[in-house]
């Protein structure tokens, strides 16, 4: 009889080893520290440390594993009638830095060098613009999407564009859509292909003048002269009437559009607003044409 209460507990003990449904419980960390020390001529002490620390397995109730956190602290200290505690970590990423070739961040471009002049100033784009050397001798030009077609392949014909060409558009509104939403918001200067400053940023096109006239072709050409098609306010807004049927017709009708003049800095360098719309028939004008992102 008393062999059977001594082992009564036993057994129980076992079941409950086996028992189904428990969850495993890790042991806690264990710590391991080693050193060394050394003494100066000084009598003073140096001690270098390790502290090493682990956690277990967590099987949870499935199948799988995972292993636990790991952390490693090394640091030294001196002591001679103190203690001199100097410890040494790392945080994240750096920040991104203009100038070492690498486009991060919010970098448009980083070429390396400080020349103001290229096509990269400050990690910034310098985003062409020019003047078409062609007229469009009246309102028909494909729509805004005619205008921006032509734009393109005068860009990609001028060999300056590189691979950007397929984002350039005209500075052209209709009745639909203001080009100031058109166009991609860089924050770069915008300079004619001559290498001339136009405007030193984006909003100053929409301000009423500009730093220098857009009197320069896709080919570099300087002091060129002419109207220009744009259906545009000084404010990036469309012009009131019906912009060539939305640059579809020559016909002559009721339809008209607004034009501005190449060689101007102020306001009329898009629109005359005090002049009439001109007929669709016999515009004969240019296309300002602006490079995208």
């Amino acid at each position: 009889m008393s062999r059977i209460l001594l082992l009564l507990p036993s057994t129980l003990l076992v079941v409950g080893c086996v028992a189904p449904g428990l969850k495993y419980i890790d042991p806690p960390p264990v710590t391991m520290t080693t050193g060394d020390s050394s003494t100066g001529d000084d009598g003073s002490t140096t001690i270098m440390t390790t502290t090493e620390s682990s956690a277990g397995e967590d099987t949870g109730s499935g199948d799988g594993a995972s292993d636990g956190p790991q952390s490693s602290t090394t640091g030294t200290g001196t002591s001679s009638g103190g203690v001199d505690t100097t410890t040494t970590g790392t945080t994240g990423a750096a920040d991104p830095v203009c100038g070492d070739g690498i486009v991060e961040g919010d970098e448009e471009c980083d070429d390396a060098n400080d020349v103001a002049d290229d096509r990269c100033d400050d990690c910034t784009k310098n985003r062409w613009i020019f003047a078409t050397a062609a007229f469009h001798n009246n309102g028909d030009i494909g729509g805004l999407e005619g205008a921006d077609s032509r734009c393109r392949q005068y860009a990609l014909q001028s060999g300056k564009a590189d691979d950007t060409w397929k984002s350039f558009i005209a500075w052209l509104s209709d009745a639909d859509h203001d080009v100031r939403d058109r166009l991609y918001p860089g924050r770069g200067r915008y300079v004619r292909t001559d290498g001339v400053v136009v405007v030193e940023t984006f909003e100053q096109f929409f301000s009423g003048s500009l730093a220098a006239p857009i009197n320069v072709d896709e080919h570099g050409n300087q002091d060129i002269g002419g109207g220009v098609l744009t259906g545009t306010r000084p404010d990036g807004t469309a012009a009131p009437g019906t912009h060539c049927d939305n640059w579809t017709t020559s016909a002559l009708s009721d339809h008209s559009a607004y034009k501005g003049n190449v060689s101007s800095i102020t306001e009329t360098w898009t629109m005359f607003p005090d002049d009439p719309p001109l007929p669709c028939t016999a515009l004969s004008a240019r296309l300002y044409c602006i490079e995208g992102e």
